[in-house]
C-alpha cells in the first residue's frame, strides 16, 4: 500500500473543509477508546491544531467501561495517556459502569450495545457540557457510515447512517467525524506503521454484535462479488434520489 500518510492527510483534509469540523474559538472533545480508528484521529487532530491558522483547543477523553480490570488494562491506559502527552494534548480518563450495565442488560434480553452506547454517549454529553465543549470528535470512517447504513436499512427499516458533522442540543454541541472519507484499512496501515499503542476491545460481546456480523457480510459475501460494490455504495449514501423513492 506504500506509505498512507498523504491519503490519509487528503482525505481528513478534505471532510474538514468541506463540513467546516474546525472554527475558531472551538473546544473540542476527541473520543479516544484505545482503537485504532481514534488513536489515529487524535495524531491527525493534533497535527492539524499546530497548522491552523485560527486558534482552537482539543482535549483527549477515555471512558473505561469498566470490562477490564487487570495489570495488562491498567498498562494499556499508562501507554495511552503517554501517547496524549507525546502529542500535547490534554487527557481526561473517565471511569464508568457502561460495561457492566451493558451485560446485565442482556441477561434481560435487551441490547447490550445499546444500553453501552446510550449510557457511553450520555457520560460524554455530559462531560462536554460541564466543561464548556463544543464539539465531540469520533473516530469513525468510511466502513462505518456504511455498515450503519445496512443495519438500520435491515434492522430499522430506514435509510440514514452516520453524519459527518451532526448538530445536537439546538447548535449548542455537535459531533464530527472528520474521517468519513477513509477506509478502515488504511488507517489499520498507518496504525501498525507508527506503533500506535492500540488495544482490543475488552467487551466479552465484542465479536458477537450486529455491527461485526454485519461487517463480515459485506466483507466476506458481498464485495467479494463486484470490486465496485463497496465505492459504489458508499458514493450512493451522498447521492440520494428522493424523487426516485415512493413517499408514505
Amino acid at each position: 500500500m506504500g506509505n498512507p500518510y498523504p491519503r490519509l492527510k487528503r482525505l481528513i483534509g478534505r471532510a474538514i473543509h468541506r463540513y467546516e469540523m474546525l472554527e475558531e474559538g472551538d473546544r473540542i472533545l476527541v473520543a479516544v477508546s484505545g482503537g485504532e480508528d481514534s488513536l489515529v484521529l487524535l495524531r491527525f487532530l493534533a497535527e492539524w491544531r499546530r497548522k491552523t491558522p485560527f486558534p482552537w483547543e482539543m482535549t483527549a477523553v477515555h471512558l473505561d467501561m469498566g470490562f477490564a480490570t487487570g495489570p495488562e488494562h491498567q498498562e494499556h491506559l499508562v501507554r495511552l495517556e503517554a501517547f496524549c502527552r507525546e502529542l500535547e494534548v490534554p487527557y481526561i480518563f473517565k471511569q464508568t459502569d457502561c460495561g457492566p450495565m451493558a451485560l446485565e442488560a442482556q441477561k434481560k434480553k435487551i441490547s447490550p450495545c445499546f444500553v453501552c452506547s446510550w449510557h457511553r454517549r450520555k457520560h460524554l454529553f455530559r462531560l462536554a457540557g460541564e466543561a464548556g465543549f463544543n464539539k465531540i470528535a469520533f473516530g469513525h470512517h468510511k466502513d462505518d457510515l456504511i455498515v450503519t447504513f445496512f443495519l438500520n436499512m435491515c434492522y430499522h427499516g430506514e435509510l440514514s447512517t452516520l453524519l459527518p458533522k451532526q448538530e445536537m442540543f439546538k447548535g449548542k454541541l455537535y459531533l464530527i467525524r472528520p474521517m468519513v472519507f477513509v477506509d478502515k484499512d488504511l488507517i489499520r496501515v498507518y496504525a501498525q506503521r507508527e506503533g500506535m499503542p492500540v488495544f482490543k476491545n475488552p467487551c466479552p460481546l465484542s465479536q458477537e454484535t450486529r455491527r461485526v456480523k454485519m461487517e463480515r457480510f459485506l466483507e466476506e459475501v458481498l464485495y467479494p462479488m463486484n470490486p465496485k460494490f463497496k465505492g459504489n455504495i458508499f458514493h450512493a449514501i451522498f447521492n440520494c434520489r428522493p424523487d426516485y423513492l415512493p413517499q408514505k
